[in-house]
């Protein structure tokens, strides 16, 4: 080797330069493991919130969407419910087509089978509102079903209009409760 070029000899910390160069290298290699660490919290945390506040406002807009698609079921079934002794032969005649022309609106019900953001809406919204499409189909199956207008087919159409005053009572305060909820959620994202 070469006298004083020993590579141990950059290593030795005996002396006071090299004792302080050896400590300004750990603080270094120290503050920049603290600042990588603290960057990186500070951008996951960034992350989440975004993520979450990205969630709260697509679910928020669902659940507009599909209270105003079951507003205006819910007014339908009670038009039908207060027409059908005016013309109950619209439900029963086959001319009339009467499975076409009583249709409820269920584009957006239908599309949030397909959503990723379905079950972030609260379950009993979606059990009520499936429930209310359900009840509504049944009856409406019973309706067609019936040649003239005889006391099943009454049963029925009373039986939707119960089901739509049922609904308005429960379904939409319902979803309005929660639409609030998520934008007070959405509110505190922007403080």
């Amino acid at each position: 080797m070469i006298g004083n070029m020993s590579p141990l000899r950059l290593l030795n910390i005996s002396g006071s330069a090299n004792r302080e160069y050896w400590f300004s290298q750990a603080i270094i290699i120290l503050s920049t493991v603290a600042g990588v660490y603290l960057a990186s919290l500070a951008g996951f945390q960034i992350a989440v919130n975004f993520d979450r506040y990205q969630s709260t406002s697509e679910v928020s807009y669902l659940e507009k969407s599909l209270r105003a698609e079951v507003a205006d079921n819910i007014t339908m079934v009670e038009k039908w419910s207060t027409t059908y002794k005016d013309g109950p032969m619209l439900w029963h005649d086959k001319r009339f087509a009467p499975a076409e022309s009583h249709q409820l609106d269920d584009m957006i019900w239908k599309t949030m089978h397909n959503s990723p953001r379905t079950f972030e809406v609260k379950p009993e919204i979606l059990t009520t509102v499936r429930r209310f499409y359900s009840e509504v189909r049944q009856h409406k199956t019973i309706l067609f079903q019936q040649q003239q207008p005889n006391s099943l087919a009454q049963s029925s159409i009373k039986a939707l209009g119960v089901i739509a005053s049922k609904a308005r009572t429960e379904i939409l305060p319902m979803i309005d409760a929660d639409i609030e909820r998520l934008e007070n959620d959405l509110l505190t994202f922007s403080d």
